[in-house]
């Protein structure tokens, strides 16, 4: 039930104002049975039927801009606490294998919000409409009011048969909608090898194909939600038609009732038969969420991980006869590495050999197959949770958000004036704040800055981070030889603590800055 993801106060005042509202349509029936009354049997004032029936309706009209107001605010806050639970397991599930992705954060997500959150909220409205006009109905005629309650369920029938193809459809549809949007994200990312082979018809005709199974499965899931409506409509109206209006005429020629009446109960029956047409309706459009749904309830309830904290001290690790397989591929063996505190270390592989592998053993993010890793004396073979909190990392191509270029050192941490200056000092960055700000805009994946200041921007996120160790995956290969010489002078001078790092093109000159220079061959 995704309503439990808002306030219950506001639900609660969601029915209120629902209840209120559902008087609007049973209040019309009552004046207009009123009007009919009269016309056949004039009896007390027009004038005063006229003016209370304003003065009412303005005062349900007012009650139902507040109604639509809320229901909109309802809506709105389940969103973003649907989405705030998924955006956390997004940015702290380290599985890359999630089914919570861009695809579900954007297309799943919106299809949540109109075919279920919605379809919820109008479910309990119009089991309140019904409810109202069938009760107001039957202080007229309880004969006439149970012949329409009974044509009004007869829509139930078509229920059973359509509601599992509905679903069947739309589970069909949410896997092909993520596979456009994989072949969207592909055809972005090979965009510009595309244009460079002149392959841009056939990668076209493969996201067009993407496209088109995508379309074809929302159209078959739209057509039988559609014809399901439809013929559930044509189903409510022949019941409310015939059998009903036969029975009410027979009881207005016999006297029992006035034609008023008959009127007032058939206008009723409206909401007899449209909120019941309508909860079916909602009813499968649930349904066609449910594949969504079960993914989202498949998001464990994150809790931070009980962890020791990390004291800050660094004074060695060591891995000894290190191995390690994945997926059965063997990536490294027989490794041996031993670095103390304040050492800058270079790891000098051949493309290939492994080296992001070994940082992420490093890091704790994967686990030796065979070996022994310990850190500061105290076996820690896969412990990211432990370990994590004494790194700091500059990637071969920095991360960069489209953003400015404050939040982009800082990562949205609030720190103090002095640490960021410092930061910014040391990282080399002194020059391009003063000139542009920390408000400037640093554009998508940091195009409006160079090569070299978007390095220098994951140097300074260091800094700010004050971890003991400075991990440096291929920091400055994409540089030329001036700037990596400049890179380098930064991360092993002007840098305090312990730096490791792993590459396969640096200069003889930078590899003298090393405190050791460990290298790494294939078996």
């Amino acid at each position: 039930m995704t309503l439990k993801y808002a306030h219950p106060f506001k639900l609660f005042m969601y029915l209120i104002l629902a209840i209120i509202k559902s008087f609007e349509m049973v209040f019309v029936a009552y004046t207009f049975k009123l009007f009919i009354d009269y016309a056949n049997k004039p009896k007390g004032s027009l004038l005063n039927i006229v003016l209370v029936a304003f003065g009412v309706l303005v005062l349900l009209g007012i009650a139902g801009v507040l109604y639509q107001l809320l229901y909109a605010n309802i809506v709105t806050e389940i969103n973003l606490n649907i989405k705030a639970k998924a955006a956390k397991y997004l940015l702290v599930n380290r599985n890359s294998n999630s089914e919570i992705d861009v695809s579900f954060m954007t297309n799943d997500l919106k299809q949540l919000e109109t075919n279920r959150i919605e379809a919820q909220l109008d479910i309990i409205m119009n089991a309140i409409q019904f409810i109202s006009a069938f009760v107001s109905a039957l202080l007229g005629s309880w004969i006439l009011s149970l012949v329409f309650l009974f044509a009004a369920f007869a829509p139930a029938l078509l229920q059973n048969i359509f509601g599992p193809m509905i679903e069947k459809s739309s589970d069909v549809w949410e896997k092909e909608n993520r596979k456009y949007t994989n072949t969207v994200d592909d055809s972005l990312t090979i965009a510009p090898m595309s244009q460079l082979y002149d392959v841009e018809p056939s990668l076209m005709h493969r996201l067009y194909k993407a496209a088109k199974n995508m379309e074809l499965a929302l159209r078959k899931t739209n057509s039988v939600k559609q014809i399901a409506n439809e013929l559930t409509m044509t189903l409510a109206f022949i019941c409310s038609m015939l059998l009903p209006f036969a029975i009410g005429v027979y009881l207005v020629v016999n006297g029992q009732i006035t034609l008023g009446t008959i009127m007032m109960i058939a206008q009723l029956a409206n909401n007899f038969i449209n909120p019941i047409v309508g909860i079916f309706g909602d009813i499968n459009n649930v349904k066609s969420t449910n594949p969504i749904w079960n993914k989202f309830l498949a998001i464990p309830e994150l809790t931070k991980e009980s962890i020791e904290s990390a004291t800050n001290k660094f004074t060695n690790l060591k891995i000894q006869n290190a191995a390690i397989k994945i997926n059965d591929k063997q990536i490294f063996s027989n490794v041996n590495l031993d670095v103390k505190s304040g050492e800058k270390i270079l790891l000098d592989a051949p493309s290939g050999w492994g080296k992001s592998t070994l940082l992420n053993v490093i890091t704790g993010n994967y686990k030796l197959t065979t070996g022994d890793y310990l850190f500061n004396g105290k076996e820690e073979n896969g412990n990211w949770s432990q370990l994590h909190q004494y790194f700091s990392f500059i990637n071969q191509k920095p991360i960069i958000l489209d953003d400015t270029l404050g939040f982009n050192i800082t990562l949205g941490r609030k720190v103090s004036a002095e640490i960021l200056d410092n930061a910014i000092t040391k990282a080399g960055l002194k020059e391009l704040v003063a000139d542009k700000g920390l408000d400037y805009q640093v554009g998508k994946n940091g195009k409006n800055l160079s090569g070299g200041q978007n390095q220098r921007v994951e140097i300074a996120r260091a800094i700010i981070a004050d971890r003991p160790i400075l991990i440096a995956d291929e920091a400055t290969s994409a540089l030329d030889q001036e700037l990596s010489e400049k890179i380098h002078q930064t991360i092993l001078e002007d840098f305090p603590g312990t730096v490791i790092e792993v590459a396969h093109k640096v200069s003889e000159k930078e590899k003298a800055k090393f405190t050791q220079v460990v290298e790494l061959v294939k078996a």
